[in-house]
């Protein structure tokens, strides 16, 4: 099995609506983001992917979307109306759930996916230095 990854990063900020605890506020992050994609083969000339392919189709769809956003759950009209009369705020609205980074590496994953017409193993999105979500889907073995 064939194993690549590629790593970035990109600031955002979110809060979770309905929780109880810090993350209940406004507030930010510098997040790391791994997409690891496996192949039982390679691609000619050699490749699972193309790694500057791969890096340029995903960070180009997180910093139209992701990178210096509030990334707000679609039913936080809290945040929404109290930034919208803001001159420069991004908004990313996740669809009736919270901007988890559980979610946030679900999203990525898929996105992954469309993009690039291979499932990733894994994207792994690190909200600090101490912790990180996962989101795994079924591996597209030598679709690469």
């Amino acid at each position: 099995m064939y194993q690549i990854r590629i790593e970035f990063t990109f600031d955002s900020g979110h809060r979770l609506l309905d929780y109880n605890g810090k993350c209940a506020y406004p507030h930010g992050h510098t997040c790391r983001a791994e997409v690891y994609l496996e192949s039982q083969s390679l691609k000619e000339p050699g490749l699972v992917y193309d790694f500057t392919d791969l890096k340029d189709r995903i960070k180009t769809w997180v910093n139209d979307n992701s990178d210096h956003a509030f990334l707000v759950n679609s039913r936080d009209s809290e945040v929404s109306s109290g930034l919208a009369g803001a001159e420069l705020v991004w908004f990313f609205k996740f669809q009736d759930e919270n901007s988890s980074y559980e979610g946030m590496s679900r999203a990525l994953y898929e996105k992954t996916s469309e993009f690039c017409d291979i499932a990733p193993a894994k994207v792994r999105l690190w909200e600090s230095v101490n912790q990180y979500a996962e989101y795994f889907g079924a591996p597209s073995i030598g679709k690469a």
